[in-house]
């Protein structure tokens, strides 16, 4: 059951947190207040379509002040990741900024061992560090197509530690005596999102930044896209948050980041024409070889 829920949550965050933001940031996005909108809007609809599942499942209960008060640091961090991930997308490639942040795997992983003391096997490892080494060859200087700059990698970076966060938080909760809260906890921290991107697209446009989605086809794109992104990202996030207590971070977070890594990087290619140097198509088949050693194969 976990592996098919896992396959499920890689799908959805190819298709809402890859491909639709990536699509919306590049042909759509005018300013920051664009992104700002954006985000609010994506977030609210994730607030929503998870009050909705937990109504439906009878799980909407009174949260705790733990879970009141991590579900806040859990979505500012989302808000910040989310944020930081569309400029990078806005201003470089797809599939190499998948692959920044998706090291962020590294943070929550090793953080099992340290935490929690969670076994890890020789081949594990040997996954974990060949997994390391793919991330490392699929940024190629090289590339002068690539589109990367300083500023897009800063932006990485940004998104590389709140992602990062983001994953050590929601073990942290699931390990608690409060996991059963997961549903109000993921409905309380997209609300602090929508409420945190809504603030910063007004303080934005209080700045003289132009909202340019508002009108015309750019207001469609704005509709579909957060629909799309808020509802995918949602039940992507309800299925981790669950998979992230059922299954050890040393196997959960690399394969999901992973797997995410390879077929977004897949969908740079075939939708965007992003080319890729042979030390690149190393990287993402090491990247491959590494989930089969996280998934314990040998």
């Amino acid at each position: 059951m976990n592996a098919i829920l896992l396959t499920i949550s890689i799908f959805m965050n190819l298709v809402s947190y890859g491909i639709v933001r990536s699509a919306f940031c590049k042909k759509e996005v005018g300013s920051n207040c664009d992104l700002h909108l954006f985000n609010a809007a994506s977030s609210l609809l994730s607030m929503a379509a998870l009050a909705i599942v937990c109504l439906a499942g009878s799980s909407l209960s009174r949260p705790s002040l733990y879970t009141v008060l991590l579900g806040i640091v859990f979505g500012l961090c989302t808000a910040l990741c989310a944020l930081l991930n569309m400029k990078a997308l806005e201003s470089g490639p797809l599939s190499y900024t998948n692959v920044i942040v998706s090291c962020s795997m590294v943070i929550p992983a090793l953080s099992g061992m340290i935490l929690y003391q969670e076994t890890v096997s020789f081949w594990q490892l040997a996954g974990v560090l060949l997994m390391i080494a793919s991330f490392l060859c699929a940024v190629d200087n090289k590339n002068t197509s690539s589109g990367a700059s300083l500023k897009w990698l800063l932006y990485c970076l940004g998104a590389f530690l709140f992602s990062g966060s983001v994953g050590i938080l929601q073990k942290v909760h699931q390990s608690s005596p409060h996991r059963d809260e997961l549903g109000i906890f993921l409905i309380i921290a997209f609300g602090v999102s929508a409420i945190f991107s809504s603030l910063s697209a007004l303080l934005s446009k209080k700045r003289g930044e132009t909202i340019t989605v508002l009108s015309g086809h750019k207001l469609r794109s704005l509709l579909i896209c957060s629909v799309l992104s808020g509802i995918g990202i949602a039940l992507c996030n309800q299925i981790n948050m669950y998979l992230a207590g059922a299954m050890d971070a040393i196997l959960f977070y690399p394969v999901v980041n992973g797997a995410s890594m390879i077929l977004t990087a897949a969908a740079g290619i075939l939708l965007w024409r992003e080319r890729l140097t042979v030390r690149q198509w190393s990287g993402l088949c090491m990247g491959g070889a590494a989930i089969l050693l996280l998934c314990g194969i040998l």
